[in-house]
Parts: structure tokens; C-alpha cells; sequence
């Protein structure tokens, strides 16, 4: 008996894919299909397959930017079929990203595209920063900044980051101000109004170092708004900071904060959230560095924090570069298990994988990204 030619049908999925990247369609015709067969292309890893309401689901992933098409056999009512499929695929949109230098011939304070280090104490740092994408496709310089310091005479650790305002012209000046003045004071703080661990006087000890240096850091910013006869608004930039050190009762954390990002600590039973992020009425606003962010005592002390716990995973402090993509909400963010969740994907491995880390590929964010992690330094890595 001759087997009769298939008859031909065309076939119309419910989305298109993007080159490189997983994708899922339903099949939406023809309808009633019970088997299908294909040849797929050698640039796509695709598959066919029914899911539990009997509809066929393709997916997988295409590697080129272009229209697939191709025939596939099937059967609809013991009847054979061939399907004329198209699926196009869009470029994947990582790609479109331009990387431009910065033209520093007609811009002040240069600064490098990136920046890490690693420093180690009783605990280990290690920090990273890196200009966001859509600095980088516009020339655009980075304005986040970071600095970490390990002072051997006292065993303070000391991390600090800045998110300096993409709004305004030499914010990553004024983010590079405050934390040189936090690794250049707050040492000398913390040996005066610290020596001993844990202190007389715990919260006016705090007041004397942290709540001293974002004054300190404040007065640079001033300063040098004035030298170069520009308004204070273009320095703007948040700050972050924590301190650490060991002690005879477990590991003392604190910090202080100005603006958004985060800081938090993975540790057994404690609330792993240790600053209280300033975020404005709209989306994307926050507080900056300014005297009356702290202008009395009440309001300096509340954004201090501090804690002791017999033992930690490790100590973090972000800009919201990094904090926004990873945190969906300030819920999750009080969540010990997003803090440890995050933790388990960064590659500490070294500054240079830190850094690279910090290239990670989250939809709609582009922002400048800056990290600063302490953890016991025996288990660095």
C-alpha cells in the first residue's frame, strides 16, 4: 500500500527565543497533535515535549540571532503531518552593551573602570568594584568606591563603600572622599575611643568613631566642593561602614550608614540586617552624605548598629548595585536565607573573581556595583 503524502500545516508558537538564552514556548497550532519528530538545526538545543495538560512545549536554547525555520513530522488523528515551523530569535541584549573608555582629557578626579583588594587579619576582606553597564555604553566614569583596612596594632577591621549619585558630575570624587577619610581617621578613632573590647560605654564609644568619622568624611566632601568652588550637590554620595574585630566573647560587628545599599552579617540566629537603608518616597531616591543626615544625636545613633555573636559566615557591605538585583524586596532582605543564598554565589576566590563575579547578568540592572566582604580567615576562601 502507498503511504500517503503528509499534508502540510503551519505551525505558531507562543513566543519568540533570544540567542543564547533558556527559553519555553507552547506549541499553539496545529492542535492535537499526539506525536512529533524533528531534525533540529545544528546552532539550537531544542526539545519537544508534553507537559502534564497534554500541551506540546518546546525548549532550550538558540545560539544565533536570526529566524529558525524547519519541518517537523507529527500525527493528528492517526493522520500524518508535516508542520512548517518558524521561531525567531532576537539578539541576546548582553551583547548590544557598548564598553567605551572614559574621555579623561576633558574630565577631573580620573578613576579606574574597576578596583579590588584583599587584606587579611584575624578575619579575611576581600572587596570589588566595578563600573556598571550602562556607565560603560555611555563613557561614562565609575562613581562607586571602596576601601578595606586591617589595623594590626589594635585588630580592627575596617570595610567601607560609596555610591556616589549618577545625577550629578564629580560624584565619584565625592565617594572617593569619603572612604579615604574613613581608612585615614576612623583608625585613629577607634584606637582612642576603643582600645579595650568590649568598651566601658559601648554606645558612646560608637558615637566617638563611627558617628565621628561620617562627620569628618562630610567635612572632606565640603572641603572639597569649596577648593574647587563647585556646589556641594555635586559630590553627593552615600557611605557605608563596618568595623569588626575578635574579642574574648565572640566577633563584634557594628556600622554605620548614609543612604541606600546594604550591610548585613550570616550568623547563626541573628537578624542578619544591620543598617536601616534610606530610601526616598520614588523609586531610585535615597539620603547622601550631608551634615543634616545626622544632625543630632537621636538621629546619628539610630543609624548605628552593633552586635557580638560567638561565631559568623561572613560580614557584607554593598552598594545598590548589587543589593538591588539580589534583594527583591527589604523582606527578603531580612531574610538569614537570601544573605546566605547570596553568599553561596559570589566567587571569592580572589579580588580578580570578585570582580568578575560582579558582572553578573540580571535584567534591568546596570548599575555601578561595589562589595566589601569580611569572613573568619579560617575559611576565607
Amino acid at each position: 500500500m502507498v503511504r500517503k503524502a503528509p499534508q502540510y500545516l503551519e505551525g505558531r508558537l507562543s513566543r519568540a527565543a533570544t540567542a543564547g538564552e533558556y527559553f519555553e514556548a507552547e506549541l499553539l497550532e496545529p492542535a492535537g497533535l499526539t506525536r512529533i519528530e524533528v531534525d533540529w538545526p545544528d546552532d539550537a538545543d531544542l526539545r519537544f515535549a508534553q507537559n502534564t495538560s497534554g500541551k506540546w512545549i518546546i525548549s532550550g536554547t538558540v545560539h544565533q540571532a536570526k529566524l529558525y525555520e524547519f519541518i517537523f513530522r507529527g500525527t493528528i488523528n492517526n493522520k500524518d503531518v508535516a508542520v512548517n515551523l518558524r521561531l525567531p530569535a532576537s539578539p541576546d541584549p548582553w551583547t548590544i552593551w557598548k564598553d567605551l573608555p572614559v574621555d579623561w582629557t576633558s574630565l577631573p578626579y580620573p578613576k579606574e573602570d574597576t578596583d579590588q583588594a584583599e587584606v587579611s587579619g584575624t578575619l579575611h576582606m576581600i572587596a570589588a568594584s566595578r563600573r556598571g553597564r550602562s556607565h560603560a555604553h555611555k563613557a561614562l566614569p565609575r562613581d562607586d568606591d571602596m576601601r578595606i583596612y586591617h589595623d594590626k596594632a589594635t585588630g580592627w577591621h575596617i570595610a567601607t563603600v560609596a555610591d556616589g549619585a549618577g545625577s550629578v558630575a564629580f560624584s565619584r570624587f565625592g565617594s572617593q572622599t569619603a572612604v579615604e577619610t574613613v581608612i585615614t581617621e576612623l583608625p585613629l578613632l577607634l584606637a582612642a575611643h576603643m582600645p579595650d573590647m568590649p568598651a566601658t560605654d559601648m554606645d558612646q564609644a560608637l558615637h566617638a568613631t563611627l558617628g565621628a568619622v561620617v562627620g569628618k568624611a562630610s567635612d572632606a566632601i565640603d572641603d572639597v566642593a569649596l577648593s574647587a568652588g563647585r556646589r556641594l550637590q555635586e559630590f553627593s554620595t552615600t557611605l557605608l561602614i563596618g568595623i569588626a574585630r575578635k574579642t574574648d566573647a565572640g566577633y563584634f560587628f557594628a556600622s554605620i550608614s548614609v543612604g541606600d545599599g546594604l550591610i548585613g552579617l550570616i550568623a547563626d540566629k541573628q537578624p542578619p540586617l544591620m543598617m536601616s537603608p534610606d530610601n526616598g518616597i520614588f523609586a531610585g531616591q535615597t539620603a547622601f552624605l550631608r551634615k543634616e543626615a545626622f544632625a543630632d544625636d537621636a538621629a546619628l545613633r539610630a543609624r548605628i548598629h552593633h552586635c557580638t555573636v560567638p561565631d559568623f559566615t561572613a560580614f557584607l557591605l554593598m552598594t545598590d548595585g548589587v543589593s538591588d538585583p539580589m534583594f527583591s524586596s527589604e523582606l527578603a532582605a531580612e531574610n538569614p536565607d537570601e544573605w546566605t543564598a547570596l553568599l553561596d554565589q559570589i566567587d571569592r576566590s580572589s579580588p580578580d573573581a570578585l570582580c568578575d563575579w560582579l558582572h553578573f547578568k540580571v535584567k534591568g540592572e546596570h548599575d555601578d556595583r561595589t562589595i566589601a566582604i569580611m569572613t573568619p580567615s579560617e575559611t576565607a576562601s
